[in-house]
């Protein structure tokens, strides 16, 4: 075959399956990949699935249900299952650095942390005057050892400053040790930190969840409502949640409030985790229904076509289209 890393037209890609394993070898530019059977998809066995027309959200479930493999053919207990794949480096928190608590009243980070609302919330917030000066330091625990964390600058002075500066691991799940032995049935998967602290639940600290994450999350065993934030990257996290068949809400808050935390911070923090669960929903097209007046009041139609990817039925996806996509000419 021609090989489409190189782009090579006399045909020196081969491509053979063995049983189920999988080799791929191009004798013009060296490039080499393969599978057997293990709990993983290399990064460049993904490249070349989805150069050859693979779907990203196809990859993802075969990653996905590849981890649920690998899974059963370990011996679990009740108290580790939650730990028994991912691995994550143990981190020291910077000598420097000093919990928020201990600050003085009216120290600038502290008073930030008062703001946002976070003091008595998580008990890890530290501050760190040499290394992560200006920001609100949260560290990232994982089976009681810190493994990363999110610095927060408090007052970002010009558009070259970046807001947060992170050290997380691949696969990370933010707060997810407080669900692995919780008796809890719901846990709220938000994109933010902060979010997550405020509605008491965990981040994936960004737009889409890895397959890493995503097995995490799932074997937890609990009810999964996603809180996307409301633009543009919150519209591509609802659409693979609703791929992986975990509720989205999408609850009827002030156009003001571009994610939970500002929900916490209008309407305060009972009322708002009591909103994201009455709101939820796994049904695809009451998804697509209350999605539609965030999509109405941000000028984000244009990905709005995306949702129609959520429906196999002619039907429902030709509905969909003429009362939804029709409010602006595409």
């Amino acid at each position: 075959m021609d090989c489409p890393m190189c782009s090579d037209k006399r045909k020196r890609g081969g491509l053979i399956t063995t049983g189920a394993k999988i080799s791929y070898n191009c004798f013009n530019c060296g490039y080499t990949t393969g599978w057997e059977p293990n709990p993983t998809l290399g990064k460049k066995y993904k490249d070349l699935a989805t150069i050859l027309g693979a779907d990203q959200q196809d990859i993802h479930k075969v990653t996905i249900e590849l981890l649920k493999y690998a899974e059963e053919l370990e011996t679990e207990t009740e108290t580790d299952y939650v730990y028994n794949l991912q691995k994550f480096t143990t981190e020291q928190i910077p000598d420097t650095a000093s919990a928020v608590d201990d600050l003085e009243d009216g120290h600038a980070v502290k008073e930030y942390a008062k703001q946002r609302g976070l003091l008595g919330l998580y008990p890890l917030l530290y501050f760190d005057d040499r290394l992560y000066k200006q920001r609100l330091v949260v560290p990232f625990t994982y089976n009681n050892e810190v493994v990363g964390w999110t610095g927060r600058h408090i007052s970002p002075p010009d558009k070259q400053t970046p807001k947060y500066l992170h050290k997380m691991q691949p696969g990370y799940v933010f707060n997810i040790d407080r669900f692995a032995d919780s008796k809890r049935e719901i846990v709220i998967v938000t994109e933010g930190v902060f979010d997550a602290i405020l509605v008491d639940g965990i981040a994936i600290q960004g737009n889409s969840v890895g397959p890493e994450q995503a097995h995490l999350i799932e074997k937890l065993g609990k009810r999964i409502i996603v809180c996307p934030d409301r633009d543009k990257a919150g519209i591509e996290l609802m659409l693979q949640a609703a791929e992986l068949g975990w509720e989205v809400s999408f609850p009827p808050w002030h156009v003001d409030c571009k994610d939970a935390a500002d929900a916490v911070n209008m309407y305060g923090r009972l009322a708002t985790i009591s909103s994201i669960i009455k709101h939820a929903t796994n049904n695809k097209l009451k998804i697509i229904f209350k999605f539609d007046y965030f999509v109405c009041t941000s000028s984000l139609f244009v990905h709005n076509l995306k949702l129609l990817t959520l429906f196999t039925d002619e039907k429902i996806t030709l509905f969909v289209k003429n009362n939804f996509l029709s409010k602006k000419n595409y």
